[in-house]
């Protein structure tokens, strides 16, 4: 078999569209898939602009092809870009593009693979509605059950005898939980709605930790639990949204503390790391087993040991720290406890 007929059926067999173009962008291959997903048939685009033709434009920047394989000569990795079928319909791209060049290096054209994902961003579209809509309107009921509840045990409506009092307490106690559920799903929507961009500033790391290590007490007091502080001298001043960072370390504190047995101890050290702030909070507690560590971050996760939380706190910490550019990570070691890290960019 030549050559060229192992490459037509291979070319023409792959799952996903496979586009050639030459250095001007003018279409040279287009596969059997390519041909499904644009509506376009080979002899109709052949010896076509791919950005005029697929794009309707003669902007560069609006193709993946052309902005980073023809222009930049660069590879992209499953880019998202629309382009309009011969219907005349609008659908999604996930693009993959690659510059080609001939054997003294010179630059002769371009090769692009891409997948049709409109409906895929129509159901994602449909979650995050359906997820936003449902915490907004579950909010307000909760509020005002709350606030009614708070006037019965207030006396403002009557008396109460001690088991209407109990009852009260434990309605209330669920209505909390309810409340802090909604909240982590109006601020994962929210997350997920647009791109999750920190106002970045100096931040002081050790001001911040200490102030929240105060308000953390409170319910580590409860279980007799100590909370220890480590830190260092010259600790620099971190590049973060202190709102934002303020977030994650409540939500690592608030799980060591939950997840410790009365009488451990959760340590909280600061590192100065290359380049970066590493803070690392380690707890006495009962760990994570091995076959959870995996999906800890992931959004709705919720190992057997969390049963009651909403599986989006692990989730919201991680897209803050990634967006302030650090990275966050967990060891841990059943029946011991665990070691929850992140890092923050040093202000230069």
């Amino acid at each position: 078999m030549e050559r060229q007929q192992i490459y037509d059926i291979i070319v023409d067999n792959l799952p996903v569209g496979f586009s050639i173009v030459d250095k001007d962008g003018i279409i040279v291959d287009f596969n059997s898939t390519a041909e499904r997903v644009t509506g376009y048939s080979k002899k109709e685009i052949f010896g076509k602009s791919h950005l005029e033709i697929l794009h309707g434009t003669n902007d560069k920047e609006a193709c993946p092809l052309f902005k980073h394989a023809l222009e930049r000569r660069e590879q992209s990795v499953a880019t998202e870009t629309i382009i309009r079928r011969k219907s005349g319909e609008i659908i999604v791209l996930s693009v993959t593009t690659s510059p080609l060049f001939d054997n003294d290096g010179n630059l002769i054209g371009g090769i692009e693979l891409f997948r049709d994902i409109t409906e895929l961003k129509r159901l994602e579209r449909e979650r995050k509605n359906i997820l936003s809509m449902f915490a907004h309107d579950m909010k307000n009921p909760v509020i005002t059950a709350e606030g009614f509840i708070s006037r019965l045990l207030s006396g403002k409506a009557g008396l109460l005898s001690e088991t209407q009092k109990n009852y009260l307490d434990l309605v209330k106690e669920e209505l909390d939980g309810l409340q802090g559920l909604i909240t982590d799903f109006l601020e994962f929507s929210r997350f997920e709605a647009t791109e999750c961009k920190p106002v970045l500033g100096p931040f002081n790391i050790e001001a911040s930790m200490r102030k929240h290590i105060e308000i953390a007490k409170v319910e580590a007091e409860k279980k007799n639990i100590k909370i220890f502080f480590e830190g260092y001298e010259g600790i620099p001043v971190a590049n973060a949204d202190a709102m934002l960072i303020g977030r994650v370390i409540t939500n690592l504190l608030d799980n060591a503390i939950k997840y410790t047995n009365p009488g451990g101890a959760v340590t909280i050290s600061l590192i100065d790391g290359d380049g970066d702030v590493i803070v690392r909070l380690k707890d006495t507690g009962i760990g994570i087993s091995e076959d959870h560590l995996p999906y800890i971050f992931d959004a709705f996760y919720r190992g057997k040991r969390d049963l009651k939380g909403s599986g989006l706190g692990l989730s919201i910490a991680k897209t803050i720290v990634e967006a302030h550019g650090g990275r966050i990570w967990v060891e841990s070691i059943p029946g011991k406890g665990s070691t929850f890290s992140f890092t923050l960019p040093k202000n230069r």
